[in-house]
């Protein structure tokens, strides 16, 4: 679930087990719960309605002190504001974050209305605040991206980044393993200190030593029509890329890791894309569960 809403229903006392776990694992959770525990010293005094009746009676009687009702509205007003202000800073100064576990994917809008889908065992951060001249996202996986027209928009990853001012594109960032593919307009990929525009139909790569300019005919990423296509790419990435959209382990003595694998498999169905990894390569397959074991 994301940050924001979890937030708004631990406000509401509305969070049901799991959701509170989720929340407790927040960045933010120490701060609200601090914020929680603080709130409890402000406890309204008991009331005497008689007597408070009777003093109430006597001090407009006698004219005295009037400013004082006014002294106590004007304290709460200053409380509410700060408690206000304090949970709109927390929550504009703070990350939204989506994710994609394995054998999931997920579509959303950024708030400039710029749509982004994220493969399976991904995960994007941004800070909504100030997001019109910093539109800037964090990328852990993979992801396809259609950027709105304006500022410089630019996708941070572990290993290179992105930036581009509205256009279609597709960056993916793997252990050991980066791809930037672009479908419309142009893209400015930085990568080992190293910087170049692809058009549309190129496609970067970098892995290992090796930095390849390649082509695409391809209008938007396979992945997003449930296959999973390869084009000279190592082994162990092709692995991987199953096991997260099956949410299975995969072990065993396969192959060498480095071999290049041209081919694609189907995201939805097991039997038949094991079948389009292994027959390429004289290997055998066994499943047990989610566990499945590569053999020569």
């Amino acid at each position: 679930m994301k940050k924001k809403n979890l937030i708004s229903k631990w406000l509401d006392f509305n969070l049901s087990d799991t959701e509170k776990e989720a929340f407790n694992h927040l960045d933010v959770s120490d701060s609200y719960h601090r914020l929680d525990r603080a709130a409890q010293f402000y406890k309204a005094p008991d009331l005497d309605t008689e007597r408070s009746y009777s003093d109430l009676r006597s001090k407009l009687g006698s004219q005295k002190r009037p400013v004082s009702v006014y002294r106590y509205v004007s304290a709460i007003a200053a409380v509410l504001i700060v408690a206000f202000g304090l949970f709109y800073f927390l929550n504009s100064a703070n990350p939204v974050e989506y994710v994609a576990g394995n054998a999931d994917r997920i579509e959303f809008s950024l708030p400039d209305d710029s749509e982004v889908v994220l493969n399976a065992g991904s995960s994007i951060t941004f800070k909504e605040s100030n997001w019109a001249n910093n539109r800037e996202v964090k990328l852990i996986g993979e992801a396809y991206f259609k950027v709105a027209k304006g500022s410089k928009f630019e996708v941070l990853t572990s290993q290179g980044s992105v930036s581009v001012l509205g256009t279609q594109f597709s960056v993916k960032d793997r252990v050991d393993y980066f791809e930037v593919s672009c479908f419309e307009g142009s893209v400015r990929v930085v990568y080992e200190g190293s910087s170049e525009v692809l058009s549309p139909g190129e496609t970067f790569k970098g892995y290992a030593d090796v930095i390849l300019n390649d082509k695409t005919e391809l209008a938007e990423p396979s992945w997003l029509s449930d296959k999973s296509i390869f084009k000279s790419v190592p082994y162990r990435q092709v692995v991987d890329e199953l096991e997260r959209q099956y949410d299975i382990q995969i072990s065993g003595n396969s192959t060498d890791s480095n071999t290049l694998f041209t081919g694609s498999f189907s995201n939805q169905n097991l039997e038949t894309a094991l079948q389009a990894i292994t027959i390429p390569l004289n290997l055998s397959y066994s499943i047990d569960g989610k566990s499945v074991v590569l053999k020569k």
